[in-house]
C-alpha cells in the first residue's frame, strides 16, 4: 500500500526550501506519494514581513542548516517578502499538468538562490516556461476564478489538518512541524508503514 506524505509549504519560507532536500532524500527508493500543499504564511492583505527581520535566525539557524544539507541559500535583495498567492495559483496549474514538483523547485530556486520577486507575473511566467508549462495557459490560470476556487479548496485541507506553521509534514497520524532532519522523517515513515501493517516498531519509539 502506497503511503501519502503531505507537505504544507510556502515559497518564501527558508525552512520550507531546505525541507525539500531532506524530504527528497528521506523518501528516495520508498513506496511513497509525496503531495505538496500550498500554505500562505502571510496572505494578502496582511502586513508584509521585512526581510531584515530574518537577520538573527538567518545566521544562527538557516545558514547552518543549509550548509548541513549542502544547499545554496541567499537573502533575497528585496525590502519585504513577496505575497505568494499568485505563485500558489501557478502551483495548482502546474499540478494539473503533472509539473508541480518541478515548478515548486524552480520557484524556491528563483527566490532563495537568484533573489527574484516571485510576486510578479512575468517572473512566474518565466519559471513556468522553464518547467515546460505553456506561458499563455499559465498566465490565464493566474487570473482565473476557477483556479482561485481550486486553490481555496487546497488551502481548506490545511484547516482540516490543523496546520498552523510551515513546513509541516503529515504522514499517517504523525505530524512533523518545522524543519526535521532526514533521519527523523525516515523514522516517521518507518513507523507509519509498521502501523499500517500492525507491527511493533522494534528499535524505534513511535510518537
Amino acid at each position: 500500500m502506497t503511503i501519502k506524505l503531505k507537505v504544507y509549504s510556502d515559497y518564501t519560507c527558508p525552512y520550507c526550501y531546505l525541507a525539500e532536500t531532506a524530504i527528497k532524500r528521506a523518501v528516495e527508493g520508498k513506496d511513497l506519494k509525496v503531495e505538496w500543499k500550498p500554505f500562505e504564511l502571510h496572505p494578502f492583505p496582511s502586513n508584509r514581513k521585512a526581510i531584515k527581520e530574518w537577520s538573527a535566525d538567518w545566521e544562527t539557524s538557516v545558514l547552518p542548516h543549509a550548509r548541513e544539507l549542502g544547499r545554496t541559500i541567499n537573502t533575497p535583495d528585496l525590502p519585504a517578502l513577496p505575497y505568494t498567492g499568485l505563485a500558489h495559483l501557478g502551483f495548482i496549474y502546474a499540478k494539473e499538468q503533472g509539473k508541480d514538483q518541478l515548478y515548486s523547485q524552480l520557484v524556491f530556486s528563483a527566490f532563495f538562490e537568484k533573489g527574484k520577486d516571485i510576486e510578479k507575473k512575468d517572473v512566474l511566467a518565466e519559471i513556468a516556461m522553464e518547467a515546460g508549462l505553456d506561458r499563455f495557459g499559465f498566465l490565464s490560470a493566474l487570473s482565473s476564478e476557477e483556479f482561485k476556487e481550486k486553490l481555496v479548496r487546497e488551502q481548506g485541507e490545511a484547516k482540516e489538518d490543523n496546520i498552523t506553521a510551515a513546513p509541516t509534514i503529515v504522514i499517517g497520524e504523525r505530524v512533523l512541524k518545522g524543519l526535521y532532519p532526514q533521519a527523523s522523517i525516515e523514522k516517521a515513515i518507518r513507523c507509519t508503514i509498521r502501523d499500517q501493517k500492525m507491527q511493533f516498531c522494534e528499535g524505534d519509539e513511535c510518537q
